[in-house]
């Protein structure tokens, strides 16, 4: 999966409860995707829009979801706040 180099995907209470909500095959291509999602902290969403402190957060479409986040380069984690099936 990821590297020492890449950032971490971590996981909002309500993108988790999304996860696991889902099929053990879907969250594994869903766990995929949010390592890919990490592997590329500079990824531009399809669309910003900043959260309640400001942060632009960005959203992105992959297939029939929606999700929102995030890099903290600081921590080099990429925060990963929603998830919604389209």
């Amino acid at each position: 999966m990821a590297d020492r180099h890449s950032y971490e995907p971590v996981l909002s209470s309500k993108a988790a409860a999304f996860l696991v909500s889902l099929s053990k095959l879907r969250q594994r291509k869903l766990i995929g995707l949010l390592y890919q999602l990490a592997d590329n902290p500079s990824q531009i969403g399809d669309y910003t829009e900043p959260d309640q402190t400001g942060r632009e957060v960005q959203f992105i479409i992959v297939r029939d979801l929606l999700i929102a986040f995030w890099a903290d380069h600081a921590v080099r984690e990429m925060r990963i706040v929603d998830i919604e099936e389209l």
